[in-house]
């Protein structure tokens, strides 16, 4: 479930919507495209409020479990699908993290650190959520790119490949952490 919107709103209308938003918390159900969502008695927050340049940026990022909501079948499946990509995501940073220790130099890694790098990557492909579409495929170009300069010999072209891909983790990241 997805609801995400951008526009403009008049300032009373705001309010409305927001003091909506905030009874329905207190409540403890929250709808959300067009579904009603248990609140638990904690959720995390991140708030931030900023002034920069003569603009204010407000952002609420409110995060909960929603497992209650699900059959008890269903959070099983759920529990081993989570604990699976967690799994994936610590072996593919680890492989990572060796893969540019070892290019560290300028130099090629070898053959190994690199084929573990690529199952890696290709475990976590498959597993990626499908709203990271767009920023999978741009990563994913970036790493058969990598492969390309491993497999000439080019170590300038792998050093910058790993730059791109360390920018697109970041954007990732920042994007849909």
């Amino acid at each position: 479930m997805e609801a995400r919107w951008e526009r403009q709103f008049p300032r009373e209308e705001l309010a409305d919507y927001l003091s909506s938003l905030a009874e329905q918390i207190r409540r403890g159900e929250l709808q959300v495209a067009g579904l009603t969502q248990k609140l638990p008695p904690q959720a995390a927050a991140e708030i931030l409020v900023k002034e920069k340049k003569g603009r204010l940026v407000a952002k609420l990022r409110l995060s909960f479990s929603t497992m209650a909501s699900y059959a008890s079948s269903q959070q099983q499946a759920l529990a081993a699908q989570i604990q699976s990509f967690q799994v994936i995501k610590k072996r593919l940073a680890a492989s990572w993290t060796a893969l540019k220790k070892a290019a560290a130099g300028g130099t090629l890694p070898d053959d190994t650190l690199l084929a573990d790098f690529l199952r890696d990557n290709d475990a976590f492909a498959q597993q990626a959520d499908p709203e990271w579409q767009a920023e999978m495929d741009l990563y994913q170009s970036h790493v058969h790119n990598l492969e390309q300069a491993h497999r000439l010999g080019q170590a300038d072209m792998f050093q910058h490949e790993l730059a791109d891909i360390q920018a697109s983790l970041s954007r990732c990241h920042k994007e849909f952490k």
